[in-house]
């Protein structure tokens, strides 16, 4: 009888188990990824990117590394241009090009918004996590991405490039490049 009860118990400890992992996705491959990664500073004595790469976290798995060492500091006005392109026969664009006020972007995250998007996923891994004025280094480290990310904007099967370029007093500064792949799930 305790045998019985001793076996009973263990197949009960596995399927919480095996459930447990369904439930937090262990084990199941994410249908987007990081492929590659571009930054540029116009100003290197505004700004220097002494970091820009992709990180192995894993089987198929990249995280984005970037380190931004900035030298004319406080920044209290920070202007950004969002593009997102699709590669077809080169890059075209694909559904967004706007341009926004950064500092004030900050202070209202829409989290509907594609900028909402990407800012609540760069929060999470990075020091931009506040409003201006910046007055340190900008450092992301290991920002994965996930199938939540673009959750609320599905984009079908190709590769696509996330572009970001920065301006402070009307002068561009930096340009950020993030080429995706995705894939159908």
């Amino acid at each position: 009888m305790l045998a019985v009860l001793a076996s009973v118990r263990w197949l009960f400890v596995a399927a919480v188990i095996v459930l447990w992992s369904v439930r937090c996705g262990v084990g199941r491959r994410s249908n987007s990824k990081f492929t590659n990664l571009k930054c540029e500073s116009y100003d290197e004595s505004f700004a220097k990117f002494s970091s820009c790469k992709l990180k192995l976290l894993g089987r198929g798995r990249a995280g984005v590394n970037i380190h931004l060492e900035m030298f004319q500091l406080p920044i209290t006005n920070v202007w950004m241009n969002w593009s997102i392109d699709r590669r077809y026969n080169g890059w075209r664009p694909f559904l967004y090009n706007v341009s926004k006020d950064f500092c004030q972007l900050m202070e209202n995250v829409n989290s509907l918004s594609f900028e909402g998007l990407v800012i609540n996923a760069i929060m999470t891994r990075s020091n931009v996590n506040h409003t201006c004025p910046y007055n340190h280094e900008i450092i992301m480290d290991n920002l994965e991405f996930t199938d939540d990310f673009l959750r609320t904007l599905p984009l079908p099967q190709g590769d696509y490039k996330i572009q970001m370029r920065f301006a402070t007093n009307k002068v561009w500064k930096l340009k950020v490049s993030v080429i995706f792949a995705r894939d159908e799930p």
